[in-house]
C-alpha cells in the first residue's frame, strides 16, 4: 500500500499461519505459496511464528500475551493506545497509526 509501512492492505486472516506455528524453514514453500499470499518461510517467519503462537498460548493460559524474550505487552488504554507488533523482533508502539486514527475520529457519522 502506498504512503504506509504495509506491504499487503486488508489481507484477513494471514495472522493465521503464524498463530499455529504453519511455517517452515528457509527454501520450501510456506504454507501461503501459490495462494498469490506472502510465502511463510524462512527463519524470519519462524520466529515471527513462534513469538506469535507463544503469546496466544500465554494468554489462553494467563489471560496476558507473552513471549520468552519479547517486550511485555502493556495493558491498552486511550491515553497511549500501546500496541505490540508482533515480528521476529516484537516492539510495543504508541498509538501507531495516529494520523489515520484521528482522521477517522474527525469524521461526522
Amino acid at each position: 500500500m502506498t504512503g504506509t509501512p504495509q506491504k499487503v492492505g486488508a489481507a484477513h486472516a494471514l495472522e493465521i499461519p503464524y498463530k499455529f506455528y504453519i511455517v517452515q524453514p528457509a527454501g520450501q514453500a510456506g504454507a501461503n505459496a501459490g495462494r498469490g499470499m506472502m510465502p511463510v518461510s524462512g527463519p524470519e517467519s519462524v520466529k515471527t511464528a513462534h513469538n506469535m503462537a507463544e503469546m496466544w498460548s500465554t494468554f489462553a493460559r494467563t489471560g496476558r500475551p507473552a513471549a520468552k524474550g519479547q517486550p511485555e505487552w502493556p495493558a491498552y488504554t486511550a491515553e497511549k493506545r500501546a500496541t505490540m507488533e508482533i515480528n521476529a523482533e516484537c516492539r510495543v508502539v504508541n498509538d501507531p497509526y495516529s494520523l489515520e486514527r484521528s482522521l477517522w475520529e474527525r469524521l461526522d457519522p
